[in-house]
């Protein structure tokens, strides 16, 4: 069976996922692709150390807004992948 979709997110990191919420808001059939599980690499291949070099209010997703009270600080790999 073939299927035919109009737009494909490749990746389901941060931006692959921001782009599907705008897609999904805009009403536009859409599919990600991921070669894994949706966030494996951070899920799997992660370091105890690991802190963003952006600051929490730049890594916000459509619909999730940083909730935190330092926008200005780096957040910790267990935050990011809600561990």
């Amino acid at each position: 069976m073939r299927e035919h979709h109009d737009t494909i997110v490749i990746g389901g990191g941060q931006v692959g996922l921001a782009m599907s919420a705008v897609l999904q808001q805009r009403g536009r059939e859409h599919v990600v692709l991921e070669r894994g599980r949706v966030g494996e690499r951070w899920r799997t291949e992660r370091w105890e150390s690991l802190r963003f070099q952006f600051p929490n209010w730049s890594l916000e997703l459509p619909g999730y807004a940083y909730s935190g009270d330092d926008h200005r600080g780096l957040r910790g790999e267990h935050a990011c992948a809600g561990a």
